[in-house]
């Protein structure tokens, strides 16, 4: 899980730090960051995971930065810190993009476990040291990250564990409205907006575990819920077909996804989080704004579920403008990001409520911050 973020010079987060325990609740004003810091994290996954290039035109590649455009520099720095299986990872990287006409370039990226060294790059390429104790290193595209390129053996075998952490980051802001109707292939993980939840369906459904798991708690949010079905619909399409009572004794009802409300199919898709982390497919989620299409009355008890499943190996941290949640889910647990002005960096800091009233009111009063 992530215990600590650090971005510099990323649109408004200027030395900016956050440390987060399993759960935890992003809160403040729109225009203060909130935003950014999951953008932030997203970009540092993408890089690292190998799934994007820098200055390349595919869809998870990064072609320009954002900077702070109130700075000088010209570098984006970037600290990661993770715990996974008992250990303590940090992963750093640097990117520099001198002038908007050129390509974005890596200068920098180094990963420790337990505060010893398991790589470091620059321009002039990757070093490490090998199982007899000796340097070794190979050069490497300034547009990819070290970390999604090094195979994991002999003396950096540790560094297999930071990849799998960092491979179960799920960076979601979903929107029920993009989720395609059918799918033409399987999907290793959901895309941002779950548009791909057919296809992310397709894979984890060879998991009889996973299954099982999204059927009972779909069971439990709708008590006439059955089962799901992939349909043939076209050559090599598949559409996710679900399956309820019709009452009564009478024949079940059969629904495609496209069929449902936004609502509905938001709801699907954070149960389908939820059976991927129950059964290990996914570790932390990050997850900005999901009260968009979901309703309270909905979201708030898919929340509390989650958050039976968090421990030191799993972990949710949610953007919510929706006061409410807050309150529902522990003050203890809130965090405020607020600016002074347009010109001025992101801040975060512990909610401060004031006395006699509850997060959610003092959050729609604006009467609660980290000043």
């Amino acid at each position: 899980m992530i215990t600590r973020f650090y971005a510099n010079n990323f649109r408004c987060l200027v030395a900016f730090e956050a440390s987060f325990d399993s759960f935890g609740m992003l809160c403040g004003p729109n225009g203060a960051g909130k935003s950014s810091l999951y953008d932030a994290i997203g970009l540092v996954r993408t890089l690292s995971t190998g799934e994007g290039l820098l200055g390349g035109t595919g869809d998870h590649d990064i072609q320009n930065l954002e900077l702070t455009y109130w700075l000088d520099s010209k570098v984006q720095e970037f600290e990661l810190s993770l715990s996974a299986t008992g250990h303590e990872f940090k992963y750093v990287i640097h990117i520099e993009q001198k002038a908007d006409f050129e390509k974005p370039r890596i200068i920098y990226e180094k990963a420790l476990c337990d505060g010893l060294e398991l790589f470091e790059r620059d321009l002039d390429g990757v070093r490490f040291q090998r199982h007899d104790g000796n340097a070794t290193g190979f050069p490497l595209d300034w547009r990819q990250a070290a970390l999604a390129a090094i195979q994991p053996r002999g003396s950096i075998a540790k560094l297999a564990l930071l990849q799998e952490e960092v491979s179960k980051l799920l960076i979601l802001r979903p929107n029920p409205r993009d989720i395609e109707s059918e799918s033409r292939a399987e999907s290793v993980r959901p895309n941002t907006s779950l548009s791909n939840l057919n296809s992310w369906y397709r894979t984890l459904s060879q998991e009889q575990e996973w299954t099982d798991a999204l059927r009972d708690t779909l069971q439990v949010v709708w008590p006439d819920f059955r089962s799901f079905k992939l349909v043939d619909v076209g050559l090599n399409a598949k559409a996710l077909q679900l399956r309820f009572d019709s009452g009564q004794g009478g024949r079940p009802t059969s629904m495609f996804m496209g069929q449902l409300s936004d609502g509905e199919r938001g709801l699907i898709g954070l149960y389908m989080v939820r059976a991927a982390m129950e059964t290990g497919a996914a570790k932390t989620v990050f997850l900005d704004e999901p009260d968009n299409f979901i309703g309270l009355p909905e979201l708030q008890p898919w929340v509390l579920s989650m958050r039976e499943l968090l421990d030191e190996e799993h972990q949710l941290i949610l953007i919510s403008h929706h006061p409410e949640i807050v309150s529902n889910s522990g003050e203890e647990n809130g965090r405020y990001l607020w600016r002074d002005n347009h010109s001025s960096p992101t801040r975060i800091g512990p909610l401060k409520v004031p006395e006699g009233m509850t997060a959610g009111e003092a959050i729609a009063r604006g009467w609660v911050g980290g000043q």
